[in-house]
């Protein structure tokens, strides 16, 4: 699919790349392997390409990832249909009904958007103090360095202590397309602080998702992990198109509550002994914030 170039910008290896119409950006380097681009190197050559169509690969593999989407979201629901009514097959006689019935209320809205949303390391989010950018496999030893406090492993309900080495690197690699996870950076050392992220239900039809985060303990008691919770709702409703999020906290953490609830969460529950964390019982606090009600 062919798409025009409305402008160029220079990445953080100082190589330029055309921006398209479409939102997506290609590279535009001098003289790497079998291309030459002179024209590239003066604002003067930049300026005469926009305008210029090229085709972007991204469009191309964005239609093909919702087209495989749908079809996998569409198979699911008529293959679920089946085994609730007690029938294998998509062929029993006289029983198409319940194959259509389940195709007409598939919601594919949430299933185009997953699929449209960029890949892990194409997005990234701002706010007035930190940078939230998709994490790494090479963020490994510094997740294993922060997370590795125990003060910070004690409040954080999914940290284990000692974080022994490998383990950073398996959770990466656990991570899937319903998995949000985010660094928490300082924009102007691009240092990393802390993690936050947002994963959504494993059922498809559900949209909505979990909010987690934690900050290095250097880095506690400064409003971050509100400005962090506050964007990563932003970007759950807007850009995930999320219908909802939850969230809990321990109940001895009147840090984190006050987070959930100044990003917008209301409090729904309490459970006591609730999970055994780090060698002893913990009583959880749960939190749900609708797309509605933050509209209202």
């Amino acid at each position: 699919m062919r798409h025009k170039i409305t402008g160029f910008h220079l990445d953080r290896e100082n190589h330029w790349v055309a921006d398209l119409e479409c939102g997506h950006r290609q590279h535009m380097r001098h003289d790497p392997p079998w291309t030459v681009r002179p024209w590239v190197l003066t604002e003067e050559g930049r300026r005469s390409r926009v305008g210029v169509e090229l085709d972007c690969k991204r469009c191309d593999e964005t239609g093909r990832a919702v087209a495989e989407a749908v079809r996998e979201a569409l198979k699911n629901a008529a293959d679920t249909a089946y085994e609730e009514g007690g029938l294998s097959g998509l062929c029993a006689e006289g029983r198409w009904e319940l194959a259509l019935d389940a195709l007409g209320a598939t919601d594919l809205l949430p299933v185009i958007r997953r699929a449209l949303t960029p890949e892990r390391g194409d997005v990234a989010i701002e706010t007035p103090r930190l940078i939230l950018r998709p994490i790494l496999p090479e963020d490994a030893g510094t997740v294993q360095r922060l997370a590795g406090d125990r003060e910070v492993a004690a409040n954080a309900a999914g940290i284990p202590h000692p974080f022994e080495d490998g383990m950073a690197e398996a959770w990466l690699a656990s991570l899937d397309a319903r998995s949000h996870v985010f660094t928490l950076c300082l924009p102007e050392s691009g240092e990393v602080i802390g993690v936050a992220g947002l994963v959504e239900d494993a059922q498809g039809g559900s949209r909505t998702a979990e909010l987690s985060y934690w900050l290095g303990r250097a880095y506690w008691g400064q409003g971050l992990g509100t400005e962090a919770a506050q964007a990563l709702v932003r970007y759950g409703f807007e850009r995930l198109g999320l219908e909802s999020l939850r969230a809990n906290c321990f109940s001895r953490n009147p840090g984190s509550r006050r987070v959930l609830e100044k990003a917008g969460f209301r409090h729904v529950g309490h459970e006591a002994r609730a999970l055994r964390h780090l060698g002893q019982d913990e009583d959880l606090e749960f939190f749900v914030l609708e797309r509605s009600a933050r509209s209202r």
